[in-house]
Parts: C-alpha cells; structure tokens; sequence
C-alpha cells in the first residue's frame, strides 16, 4: 500500500473516530437532558399533588360525641361518612392537615359528606395522650379551632406535649373557659382515649395514623396524602 494511501485511510480513521466521539457526546447529553426532565416533571407533579388546599367558608356544624370521637357535618348528611384516625402528636397527620384538612372541611360544608374524627394516642405514650384527652374538654364551637392549632404548633414527636403547652394552644384557639383549662389539667378524659386508641388498633384497616375510611373502606396511602387523590375520592362517593 503507497504512502499517501495509507495515510488517507489513517486521516479517515481518525475523522471516524471523531465522528463517534461527538455521537457518544449527543447521546450521553439527550440521555442526561431526558432524565433532568423527568425529574423535573415529577418534582412539579408532585408538589402539585401535596400542595395544601384551602378553605375560608364557614364550617359544618361540629358535635362532640360522648365516646370522645367528633362529628362534622351539615344537618340531614349521614353519608358518605369520612372516619379519619389522627394522633396531634404524628408528623405524618400534620402533613395530612396541611394537604387535605380544608378539603376536607370544604366538602363538608358542602353538605357532601359527614366526618368524624378519631383522636387516638400512640405515637408519643405521653404527649399525644396529654392531647388527645385536653381536645375532649374542648366544646363542639372552639373543637376544630382548638384541633387545628395542635397540629399548626405540633412539636418534634419526641418532644410530649405538656398540659401546659396545650393551655397555651388553648388560649390561642380562643379557648379561655376555666372549667375547659381545669378539664385538660385533670386529664379526665385520659382512660377514654385509650379505649379509643385500642379500639382503632384492633381494627384490621387501622395501621397508624393517619387512616382513614370511607364508609368503612379503607382509604388508600396515596390519596389520603395528596389533594388531587383524596379529591378524586371524595368526587366519585358523591357523583
């Protein structure tokens, strides 16, 4: 083979080579950018899924039941019925209140379902006791006020509530009542609440808190803590 043959084969080779290298490049790069997207999508999907919703209506009517458990609901709504299972000392059931709570409150006051809350104790032996049994002195007007400021001003899980603390959260719920304060520094209500918690346990749907049921249908993780799941949910038991 002559000189200048072998050479024109050894410049071709090396374009070739070249050629190859920048293919690899684009390819590396449109793999890359693929998966920055996605990443990207899913990040936006999901927080659009666990952005918090909002409601600013008035309430449905709340009744304190003599069992400890809440009820919410406009006159004649019986069903569905929306059981939902917290502890104010979960950091998941916080979570759950931040994405779903007004949703919740919304379709209520819609006159679309009738909820009743299940305050049980466990995450923290102490803490969520103390809570729990301090929620039950408060009276059905001030109840949903008192609950959403537990769970706005919730501690590190390890850290129990005292009664003092929930004194305080009391007092910036608008609950100022004597006897409501000499009710949750007592903890009267302390034997209640663990009947209740042993109750949700013994329950084959109950796994910890949050749960919740749907006319005795459990509820599924992913819809109990995203808004566009619960919604959905929510949507098609009261088509």
């Amino acid at each position: 083979m002559s000189t200048s043959k072998r050479e024109r084969l050894r410049r071709e080779r090396i374009r070739q080579a070249q050629r190859e290298k920048r293919r690899r490049r684009l390819v590396v790069a449109s793999v890359g950018l693929v998966v920055v997207i996605a990443a990207v999508s899913t990040v936006l999907f999901q927080m659009n899924r666990t952005t918090a919703t909002s409601y600013a209506g008035a309430l449905a009517p709340v009744t304190v039941q003599a069992d400890g458990t809440v009820t919410m609901a406009t006159a004649g709504t019986t069903k569905p019925v929306l059981d939902v299972y917290e502890d104010f000392q979960c950091p998941i059931c916080k979570e759950f209140e931040r994405i779903n709570g007004a949703q919740i409150k919304r379709f209520a006051a819609e006159g679309k379902i009738k909820v009743v809350y299940h305050p049980i104790a466990f995450v923290n032996p102490q803490g969520s006791l103390r809570a729990a049994a301090a929620a039950q002195c408060v009276p059905a007007v001030s109840w949903m006020a008192y609950h959403d400021e537990l769970f706005a001003r919730q501690p590190d899980e390890r850290v129990a509530l005292t009664v003092d603390d929930l004194k305080r959260f009391a007092a910036k719920a608008g609950v100022t009542d004597p006897a409501v304060l000499s009710c949750m520094a007592s903890q009267s209500h302390a034997a209640q609440v663990r009947q209740r918690t042993q109750t949700a346990f013994s329950s084959p749907d109950f796994h910890g808190t949050p749960t919740l049921l749907l006319d005795g249908v459990k509820v599924d993780d992913d819809a109990t803590l995203t808004s566009s799941g619960l919604r959905g949910v929510l949507e098609k038991a009261t088509a």
